[in-house]
């Protein structure tokens, strides 16, 4: 990417929050599988390894790794994050999987659940760096009033090779993801 389009994208990406000294869960974000279905996206990719960096870090006791997409029948967004991850968490117990949710609410929703289910209050959630800003609003909204605590992290990653051509260049993420926010917000998901 250009020094113009990059200082761009500087200027307008959501700004990380401050991290607690540990949280119950580090939520991946999962955000498309590679173009043959087979692999994580680029995004997907950074966002699970900025998880396990947070995870073996000591700032989170659990990962959950979430995203429902997938191409034909291959694996989900969060299958794939875990393909990629697995074998460097020591214990297996700790890692927890979303296969459902397809779009950013949904993601929200799902997890939502199993934190309820084990008692968990405070989250940081990782998403990839322009997805970031739409993650937070959504959270927040989705889970205001639930008493966890969510903190959002951006994971930094190169444009292209994902599935989905819109996200193949800055240009077109940002224009996709500024769209998909704005209709979040119409329809009231954040």
């Amino acid at each position: 990417m250009n020094k113009f389009w990059k200082c761009f994208e500087g200027k307008f990406l959501t700004k990380d929050d401050d991290l607690p000294a540990q949280a119950d869960v580090v939520i991946a974000v999962g955000i498309d599988v590679s173009k043959d279905g087979k692999n994580a996206s680029p995004y997907s990719a950074s966002v699970a390894q900025k998880a396990l960096e947070i995870f073996n870090d000591d700032k989170a006791k659990n990962i959950l790794l979430c995203g429902g997409y997938r191409l034909n029948q291959g694996l989900t967004e969060a299958e794939l994050m875990h393909a990629l991850i697995a074998r460097q968490v020591l214990d297996p117990e700790k890692v927890f999987l979303e296969t459902q949710s397809k779009q950013t609410y949904l993601n929200a929703d799902l997890t939502l659940q199993i934190l309820q289910e084990h008692g968990w209050h405070s989250a940081i959630i990782v998403a990839q760096q322009w997805h970031a800003r739409r993650v937070r609003a959504t959270f927040k909204k989705r889970w205001a009033n639930t008493g966890i605590k969510i903190y959002v992290i951006k994971a930094p990653s190169e444009y292209g090779s994902g599935s989905q051509k819109q996200l193949d260049h800055f240009i077109t993420f940002c224009l996709w993801d500024t769209l998909a926010f704005v209709a979040s917000k119409l329809k009231g998901y954040c």
